[in-house]
């Protein structure tokens, strides 16, 4: 069973791609069209949509700063890093939940403490569909994305939302 997402050839009967992790169930089934499963809008490349430059702090700054950045850039996340290496990802739902309350010094807490470390990331070529469905099935609402293994900006799914509805009316 070839994967409408990356294409991989996976066992008859897969419930996920081995590839890629796009849900394969259905696809099997007699009269299943695997060549127009999905519309060609959600096989775009993600290099195809308007992402922001993504916000950055080392895993030693304080949280203050972080949010900070996440006020001026206007967004709801900042990657971590570790030199040129992604360490983390910290979001505004981390910040709410993980350290800030009525007595916390947001300036004694450090980013590398309540980040997400090691985050699922995408790459540029990656499609749409594969975002949603690492999304949908993580329950993440921001996923870094890779150019050459570096991380260049972070995409969340008001991006997503903004790229499907024109396609959905």
């Amino acid at each position: 069973m070839i994967c409408p997402a990356c294409k991989t050839d996976n066992i008859e009967g897969a419930d996920a791609c081995a590839n890629c992790g796009q849900a394969l169930a259905g696809l099997d089934l007699p009269g299943a069209d695997l060549g127009s499963k999905a519309p060609d809008f959600v096989n775009q490349p993600l290099s195809s949509l308007t992402l922001k430059q993504s916000a950055r702090v080392s895993q030693s700054d304080p949280v203050g700063l972080a949010v900070r950045q996440m006020q001026s850039q206007g967004t709801n996340c900042i990657l971590v890093m570790e030199g040129e290496r992604l360490a983390g990802i910290i979001t505004n739902w981390d910040v709410l939940h993980k350290v800030a309350g009525p007595n916390e010094d947001l300036n004694a807490v450090t980013c590398g403490e309540i980040m997400t470390a090691d985050p699922l990331c995408l790459h540029s070529e990656d499609s749409v569909s594969l975002a949603l469905n690492l999304m949908a099935g993580g329950g993440f609402r921001h996923v870094p994305i890779l150019v050459d293994e570096k991380p260049s900006a972070v995409i969340d799914v008001s991006d997503l939302f903004r790229h499907l509805s024109p396609h959905l009316v």
